[in-house]
């Protein structure tokens, strides 16, 4: 077991954790869906939209009148899964960097309630982007893709405080996982 804290260790907290709670919110995305039907599963949602939506706005499109009306881009799936991974190390660090700057450690009430938060990002900034409106007003299922991103958002954040609480106790030669 030793022999994993130092791959762990040589990798950014931000990376490890970011992957690992990205990882675990898809799982609970998946799992939702399987126990919840259709109240937590939508096509207006998905990693080749996300994909479709990234290839759009490095062309210089900001905005869709319809995201899922746009044509295909070849590898947009590949390209959403990207965005969709490095986008939670994103946020994970800067989860870690805002609690750096107050002087506080991670804990998973801290994390939950900012990956909660975090559930604001594509309400205000992706769904208006793809044309469905501010919150998602405009997609005809406003309070299910709601339910979606609070679910799968808090589920990230819980994630985020969970494995770094677990990290830090495996790796326990120097230091703290979210001090590197």
């Amino acid at each position: 077991m030793a022999g994993l804290t130092r791959p762990i260790k040589a990798v950014p907290a931000s990376v490890t954790v970011g992957v690992l709670a990205t990882l675990s919110m898809d799982a609970v995305f998946l799992a939702a869906g399987q126990l919840g039907g259709a109240s937590f599963t939508s096509d207006k949602i998905g990693l080749e939209l996300v994909g479709r939506w990234a290839g759009g706005l490095a062309r210089g499109r900001l905005r869709h009148a319809d995201m899922a009306a746009e044509p295909a881009l070849r590898g947009e799936a590949a390209l959403g899964l990207a965005v969709h991974y490095l986008t939670g190390i994103a946020l994970t660090q800067a989860y870690y960097e805002a609690l750096r700057r107050g002087g506080r450690k991670p804990g998973v009430l801290s994390a939950t309630a900012f990956g909660a938060a975090t559930a604001l990002l594509p309400l205000l900034v992706m769904y208006p982007s793809w044309g469905l409106g501010p919150l998602a007003v405009r997609s005809g299922e406003a309070a299910r893709l709601l339910r979606i991103m609070l679910l799968g958002h808090t589920a990230f954040g819980a994630a985020i405080g969970l494995w770094t609480m677990l990290l830090n106790r495996r790796c326990v030669t120097g230091g703290t996982l979210h001090d590197s």
